[in-house]
């Protein structure tokens, strides 16, 4: 007996719907989830923020590929530490499907460290984003 009723290649179309990135508000300065919701690209810059100050395979709860990965081990020289610096960055952030690219990178050199800024580009629009990398760690 041969099924009836099936379409094989059927002419329909599955839209794609576009989840939304709605997330609850992180208050660094007092360590609070506020009840707040951000959406768009107020919550891809708290994401952004999250896994920059989040140290990769440090916390079980992340998958492998969430946060930050850095050793300062065999690193000398400015060129080297800011070539660390992009990529680091750049692995950090574009495991998220919202950031296309993270790009147009500026370092201010410091006794104890480095400030980083870059652009993010994400589809909500892009956006500069600054962090502080210790690097006597």
């Amino acid at each position: 007996m041969i099924p009836q009723g099936a379409q094989i290649g059927g002419e329909e179309q599955e839209e794609v719907s576009v989840l939304p990135s709605l997330t609850y508000v992180l208050q660094a300065s007092g360590q609070r989830i506020g009840r707040l919701q951000l959406d768009g690209k107020e919550a891809v810059k708290q994401a952004v923020y999250k896994a920059l100050c989040t140290r990769r395979y440090e916390h079980l709860i992340y998958s492998s590929d969430y946060g930050m990965e850095w050793s300062w081990e065999g690193i000398a020289g400015r060129a080297m530490v800011e070539s660390e610096l992009e990529r680091w960055i750049q692995e950090a952030l574009l495991p998220d499907d919202r950031i296309s690219e993270v790009s147009e990178f500026d370092f201010v050199h410091e006794s104890d460290g480095v400030k980083v800024s870059f652009t993010v580009a994400t589809d909500f629009g892009n956006f500069r984003q600054e962090t502080e990398v210790n690097v006597n760690v």
